[in-house]
């Protein structure tokens, strides 16, 4: 790793290099932006960063907060380097603060420390529950993952769609069959009439992008309140996130699909027309999705964000079918390449009759040159460089 000042996107360690790949990606988009960027992941690089003098560090993102676990010589990663420090958070906030307990000391130290912030890819959490946090939290899109080889063949997409992600394996501990009454009285809902109010808001068609701000808001509690509240909103937004993920896939009987990541088996069983193939690495969705005629996508239970592989699918020019999101609009994404749909009133078989993705001959898809100038991470990153708050000069002996 570079001695010289150099700008670190930290990661950890993922087994389908997830997060790795996010940060390998943000780096390369500093440096077209004139900024000397490296990645890295924990703890497989510990020793390096340990290796970088503390004041050649001239800015910190953290994939999550998972590596602000790391310590060196004793101290906190925002405490080793005196540098703006951002957590950039690739779930909804509950999640980190639930499982990762230092955040909480990193928040601590943010509400101090004008120099340390959050990011996020979504924004609704931050108009949630930003003056509840207290510190400064920046709206920070995903860009798409994109690959693109000079002088490669165009590819002729097979009849069928693809799904990737995974299922059954949400935070909130969920039993596989557990019903939401019976999930909200074992978090607390003993009032039958009250289950049943929440119970309704939860499952009506027009329900907030967000239930845990669905249950909070129901329940009177304060943004302040709702944080202290973690098992119960997690498991309830585990739950609908699970629930909205069947619905969609349930809604497809009938239509080819190939299932890419853990759990849809045990979930749906054995389905005529459906294929359960197996993971696939972050780095290997875009080269994935030029095979299918149409990606299935699920954001997970955001209001204001759409997940990297919307972007993804629609710069390799692959069709998404995606639940209805109010980024969709601000992002301006190519409307022949994005097919919406209501995430509590699914019919994506109806909605791919009406549309006949999958009733033409398929041709060869090329890569759509206006989402992959649009929506690349150095897109992305250049204005939240540009407000990236200005240090004061490093104290003397500052290590």
């Amino acid at each position: 790793m570079s001695q010289n000042d150099v700008f670190l996107v930290v990661a950890f360690d993922h087994p389908l290099q997830a997060v790795e790949s996010v940060a390998d990606r943000i780096a390369t988009a500093l440096c077209c932006q004139g900024v000397n960027a490296a990645a890295c992941s924990l703890p497989r690089d510990a020793e390096q960063l340990a290796s970088i003098p503390p004041d050649k560090v001239t800015g910190i993102l953290s994939m999550g907060s998972v590596p602000l676990s790391h310590r060196l010589g004793g101290r906190w990663l925002w405490e080793h380097f005196a540098c703006p420090v951002t957590v950039y958070l690739l779930d909804a906030i509950l999640y980190d603060l639930a499982r990762v307990p230092v955040l909480r000391h990193f928040l601590a130290a943010a509400r101090q420390d004008p120099r340390l912030s959050l990011a996020s890819p979504e924004a609704g959490y931050a108009q949630w529950l930003q003056e509840a946090v207290g510190v400064r939290w920046d709206h920070l899109p995903f860009g798409h993952f994109a690959k693109i080889r000079p002088g490669e063949a165009a590819v002729v997409p097979q009849a069928r769609l693809c799904v990737i992600g995974t299922i059954g394996q949400e935070l909130g501990n969920s039993p596989a069959h557990e019903s939401l009454p019976s999930l909200l009285e074992r978090v607390g809902l003993n009032d039958p009439l009250l289950r049943t109010r929440v119970q309704d808001a939860l499952l009506a068609s027009d329900a907030d992008a967000m239930p845990a701000r669905t249950v909070s808001d129901l329940l009177g509690w304060s943004p302040e309140t709702a944080l202290n509240q973690l098992p119960a909103l997690i498991a309830v937004d585990s739950w609908i996130k699970r629930h909205r993920r069947l619905a969609a896939v349930r809604s497809l009987q009938g239509v080819p699909v190939d299932f890419f990541g853990t759990g849809w088996r045990e979930m749906l069983g054995d389905v005529p027309d459906f294929r359960y193939v197996g993971n696939v690495k972050h780095q290997d969705i875009a080269t994935l999705l030029r095979h299918y005629r149409g990606l299935v996508n699920f954001d997970p239970n955001w209001q204001h964000g759409v997940h990297d592989r919307v972007y993804t699918a629609c710069a390799m020019g692959t069709t998404v079918i995606t639940n209805e999101n109010t980024a969709l609009q601000d992002m301006k994404l190519p409307g022949d390449l994005v097919l919406p749909y209501p995430a509590q009133k699914t019919n994506l078989s109806a909605l791919l009759e009406s549309s006949g993705l999958l009733n033409t001959a398929p041709e060869p898809v090329e890569p759509n040159t206006e989402v992959l100038l649009a929506h690349s991470w150095a897109q992305r990153v250049t204005p939240w460089l540009a407000a990236m708050p200005t240090l004061p000069p490093r104290a003397a002996g500052h290590a």
